[in-house]
């Protein structure tokens, strides 16, 4: 008999524990309001003690979530990296438009290169054919000298003169029309 109350009292603990589980599960996600019903029971409800006005309708004070935690500082950092991101790509558009600049920069100054190699070669090929055109005038005497130059460019004629001596410059100009000779003399001198 022993044997049938300790049975009898241990289903009817676990029977409680189990009520008193199922009842705080409830009431923690407020499907019963076990507070309420246990206040409503006569001897019990008078050693509860009152519940304060403002937890009435407040609910208890959740822990916050790890799993929301690190969901928000992942797109915090995701933000962060976008703005990054937004932050390099102007970056990379500016140092392209700089480089595209450069580059225009580089053909322009390739391109006045080439002229002015060219412009090089065609004073040298003028500085040589002005120099030998120089020694037949040389051998001439200034009168015959003066007649063909009237028919030439002044900047023909200066191209020659730099070639000669001085006296026989000096012969050629006193030979020479006096205005053409004093405007050939000042373009010299420049």
């Amino acid at each position: 008999m022993r044997r049938k109350v300790l049975a009898a009292v241990s289903i009817i603990i676990i029977v409680l524990g189990l009520t008193a589980g199922i009842v705080w599960v409830l009431d923690r996600f407020a499907v019963i309001d076990a507070y309420g019903i246990a206040k409503k029971v006569p001897v019990a409800g008078k050693l509860l003690p009152e519940k304060k006005a403002d937890d009435k309708n407040s609910k208890p004070a959740a822990k916050p979530n790890p799993l929301e935690e690190e969901n928000r500082k992942l797109a915090d950092d995701i933000n962060r990296l976008k703005e990054d991101i937004g932050k390099l790509e102007k970056q990379v558009e500016t140092a392209n438009t700089e480089k595209n600049i450069l580059q225009e920069e580089k053909d322009s100054l390739k391109t006045a290169l080439e002229t002015l190699r060219s412009l090089q070669e065609e004073q040298e090929g003028a500085q040589i054919s002005y120099e030998s055109i120089a020694k037949y005038y040389a051998e001439m005497k200034p009168d015959a000298a003066v007649k063909i130059m009237n028919n030439l460019s002044e900047e023909v004629n200066i191209g020659i003169l730099q070639y000669l001596e001085d006296e026989q410059v000096a012969a050629i100009l006193s030979a020479m029309d006096p205005v053409k000779a004093a405007d050939l003399v000042d373009k010299m001198s420049r």
